[in-house]
């Protein structure tokens, strides 16, 4: 798998460097986001909070109703962690519901 991620991204830089690149601004985004996502796959209820711009008490009612799945345990860590990809997925689906 990171064999494909290192592949695509050399054709990136290679475009680049030579000028031929013809991505747009969104899809370069879309390519910091998902490897945002792969580096840092877990965050913090805190983190989850600042992504969707909610309070922490908003952020317990979409878990509590289902919106959202619920933390997981991480070892060594004290509090539950949500995966980063979850948060992106149901942000991402509100603000197409809103358009």
């Amino acid at each position: 798998m990171l064999g494909i991620i290192k592949k695509i991204l050399m054709q990136f830089i290679e475009n680049i460097d030579t000028g031929t690149c013809n991505m747009t601004e969104e899809e370069c985004m879309q390519i910091i986001d998902t490897l945002k996502t792969i580096t840092a796959p877990y965050i913090s209820k805190y983190e989850a909070c600042q992504m969707l711009g909610v309070s922490r008490a908003t952020f317990d009612n979409l878990v509590r109703e289902g919106k959202l799945p619920r933390g997981e345990k991480r070892k060594g860590f004290k509090e539950l962690a949500w995966k980063k990809n979850d948060i992106t997925k149901y942000d991402v689906a509100c603000r197409q519901q809103r358009t």
